[in-house]
């Protein structure tokens, strides 16, 4: 490329000096200064391309895992859900999964029973024009690590190597969940499934967050003594500064509103 740009500009400077020659006119010193202006101007501008830093990565902006609002701090559910409701993601992303339906993990403490209903929506990144999933729901009676879980409908199926944002919305009234009381956000990435991220997914490591964090809540579900789980669990917990709830119980999927 830079030889084609010197040879173009090569042939200007020949061209002129034939221009000149044609006139009658000096040309020695008008054809030398020409061809080392136009090395110049190409060789700057070869330098200047390699010295120009890479585009930045195309990175969605950190997760908003904590609601950090409210209605009111003196009506105590509300107090209570905006100290302690939060996404169980870490904040920087991308955070990654290799299932097409994924499960998404929340921590709703207890003393907020009178905040019952809520919203999931998921929807592409960067534009987020276009919504992929939304579904509406009532948080049941228990309160703890409640799941949503994206229904296997072709439909619903994530692609790889395609960003989502989701949000996750609650409000007291089902009627006023569009205008929602507490939001978290947060993005999901889908990566194909290899030998090495499913030994990060079977040994909780956060690599493969989504995947590790719901396969370990599963397993320990089944197996809650196991003192393996537990310690896999704490690990992943501590991983995002929320180790204070590795003793909260599992309160279940969430109830669609839509069945």
């Amino acid at each position: 490329m830079i030889l084609q740009k010197l040879s173009i500009a090569l042939t200007g400077a020949i061209a002129s000096s034939l221009l000149l020659s044609f006139l009658g006119l000096p040309q020695h010193d008008t054809q030398r200064a020409a061809l080392k202006k136009a090395h110049t101007q190409t060789m700057s501008s070869a330098v200047a391309n390699e010295r120009r830093p890479p585009a930045p990565p195309n990175t969605p902006p950190p997760n908003g895992t904590r609601p950090g609002g409210g209605l009111s701090p003196d009506e105590t559910p509300h107090s209570i859900l905006n100290d302690g409701l939060r996404a169980l993601i870490p904040v920087e992303n991308p955070v990654l999964t290799t299932a097409a339906y994924p499960t998404f993990l929340f921590y709703v403490p207890e003393g907020s029973e009178s905040v019952q209903y809520g919203e999931f929506s998921l929807l592409l990144w960067p534009n987020e024009e276009i919504r992929h999933y939304r579904t509406r729901f009532r948080l049941s009676e228990s309160r703890g690590i409640v799941s949503v879980t994206i229904p296997e409908i072709p439909t619903y199926a994530l692609a790889e190597n395609q960003t989502y944002r989701w949000y996750f919305q609650l409000a007291d009234d089902a009627e006023e969940i569009i205008s929602p009381d507490f939001t978290l956000h947060g993005s999901v990435q889908r990566v194909a499934l290899t030998p090495e991220r499913a030994q990060q997914i079977q040994a909780g490591s956060p690599e493969i967050w989504y995947d590790a964090l719901s396969t370990t809540a599963e397993q320990l579900q089944t197996s809650p003594q196991d003192s393996q789980l537990q310690a896999q669990w704490q690990r992943l917990l501590t991983f995002i500064d929320a180790e204070e709830i590795g003793g909260a119980p599992f309160a279940g999927a969430v109830l669609s509103l839509e069945d």
